[in-house]
């Protein structure tokens, strides 16, 4: 009898048949639930980082059209949320349920290292220096759903500064084409005020550059008003700008001399300290210009801060030179701004090679900034393909063959490109053929395209005019010129993501 009884118990104990197969049910329905848990905590986390972006791409968007007074509307149309107006940034995947962007001031005094720019009202908006923007979003649940939960609310809070306020500073050279061709045609598709009629491209082009003028900032955001100027610049100034123009003038200047193709007082390029003041200050007749292998002088005008008497002025300082040299300068004046001489025909490389000359060896001083972070900016237009004559080629420096000018002009861009420099590169009405002393061939639209940074969807621009011209393949999407150079203007000056615990206690 005992026997038996041990016998039974011994082949219980030893059948474990079938157990094996509960503990893996059992641990498959775990690894299955942190599997799903695991998928929606990344699907959650990834929506997030998207509501971030989105909230991020908002205020920045709002902080810097504050000076336009359309901060709220700009704020809404790159919020991704298209109930609210969203345009940009729109997720797919992503259900925003509300944009609440709100104006606000945030004391300088209070936040002396943010560099903040003064708290203003423009137009019928509120006085405000930042903006703030806040997002919330629906996340749709998977494996959450067995558990009753199927969808999970998220917020993204973003705080920007407005336009204006401590960014890196820039030291600009301008070049802008004075050819004959953009004098001796009208283009009624661009208005200029003061210009009756139609404008010449030169004016517009000028007229233009008076856009970028009024997007920059001549000195520190935290001063009223700037430094009184010395010879153009101000103390400590943050973006300044010199003006270059091609073709390029003769270096004599004594007693109104003129400086023939054949001129022998050169030496070898680049020459900096000949200034054309008669080409900007109410000129009474076009200057005299050199060929492109006389070292001719393409500068009109060396860096210059004085464009503005503050940050926050809303129109150029008449009195200055820079001003002037763009057509700005204050009545009367019977041939405002920069002339086209002509007698030349186009070529780039010299000018692009004395503009980034001018760049590397000329310093600005900065109390209290590092040389490294200031950035070097190239903006360069030009109406037509490069096709100076041999004759106009011509000189004592023989720098530049008369042959492949547009790739000289791509090659001396790529140089100035491998230093650091941005190149912005506007094409003003080139055509889709020409360049005709290159082998192989290359099209003037392509040349402009080539001498651009990279990527050129952002700094490459193409705008047509109407004595002929296209909008040359892959240049950024905006074809008004003074529409460009306000964009270049505001690629330059962009607001800056700030912690949003410095608007939240003193937002108004």
């Amino acid at each position: 009898m005992n026997r038996n009884r041990e016998s039974l118990v011994r082949q219980m104990c030893a059948d474990q048949r079938g157990q094996i197969l509960v503990m893996v049910a059992l641990m498959l329905v775990v690894i299955c639930g942190a599997a799903g848990l695991a998928t929606d905590v990344g699907v959650l986390y990834f929506s997030h980082q998207e509501l971030v972006a989105a909230s991020d791409a908002a205020a920045l968007a709002g902080g810097a059209a504050i000076p336009t007074g359309t901060a709220i509307g700009t704020a809404q149309s790159y919020s991704g949320d298209k109930a609210a107006g969203g345009t940009y940034n729109i997720p797919n995947n992503l259900n925003i349920t509300s944009v609440t962007p709100t104006l606000g001031c945030i004391p300088t005094t209070t936040y002396p290292n943010l560099g903040l720019p003064p708290c203003i009202a423009y137009g019928d908006q509120p006085a405000a220096n930042a903006i703030q923007v806040k997002e919330t979003a629906t996340v749709s649940t998977y494996f959450m759903r067995v558990l009753g939960i199927t969808s999970v609310n998220i917020s993204a809070t973003a705080t920007a500064t407005a336009k204006g306020g401590q960014f890196k500073p820039y030291n600009i050279v301008m070049v802008l084409d004075s050819t004959n061709s953009m004098g001796n045609t009208t283009d009624p598709t661009c208005t200029v005020p003061g210009v009756t009629g139609a404008p010449t491209p030169e004016q517009c082009a000028q007229y233009g550059v008076q856009q970028l003028l009024s997007e920059l900032d001549p000195c520190q955001s935290t001063l009223k008003n700037c430094p009184t100027p010395s010879g153009g610049m101000v103390t400590n100034p943050v973006n300044v700008v010199a003006l270059m123009t091609f073709p390029g003038l003769c270096s004599v200047t004594a007693n109104g001399s003129t400086c023939p193709l054949t001129a022998t007082q050169v030496s070898s390029p680049p020459v900096q300290s000949a200034y054309a003041s008669d080409d900007y200050n109410c000129p009474v007749a076009n200057p005299p210009i050199s060929a492109y292998n006389n070292n001719p002088a393409y500068m009109i005008l060396p860096y210059q801060s004085d464009y503005r008497v503050s940050d926050t002025a809303v129109s150029l300082d008449t009195s200055s030179s820079t001003v002037k040299a763009v057509g700005g300068g204050a009545s009367p004046c019977t041939m405002p701004g920069i002339q086209t001489p002509g007698g030349e025909g186009t070529f780039y490389a010299g000018a692009v090679d004395v503009a980034q000359s001018y760049l590397a060896g000329t310093s600005v001083t900065r109390t209290g900034v590092d040389p490294s972070a200031v950035q070097n900016v190239i903006i360069f237009l030009s109406d037509g393909n490069a096709n100076a004559t041999p004759t106009q080629m011509g000189g004592k420096a023989s720098s530049y063959p008369s042959t492949n000018e547009c790739n000289q002009a791509i090659t001396r861009a790529g140089v100035a490109k491998a230093a650091g420099t941005l190149v912005y590169s506007v094409s003003y009405g080139s055509e889709t053929s020409g360049c005709p002393t290159d082998s192989p061939s290359i099209t003037p639209c392509q040349t402009m395209e080539g001498m651009a940074s990279t990527p050129t969807a952002q700094y490459f621009f193409s705008v047509p005019q109407s004595k002929g011209g296209t909008v040359c393949a892959g240049a950024r999407s905006i074809t008004s010129l003074d529409q460009v150079f306000t964009a270049i203007g505001q690629d330059l000056t962009t607001s800056r993501l700030v912690p949003n615990s410095t608007f939240s206690a003193s937002a108004t």
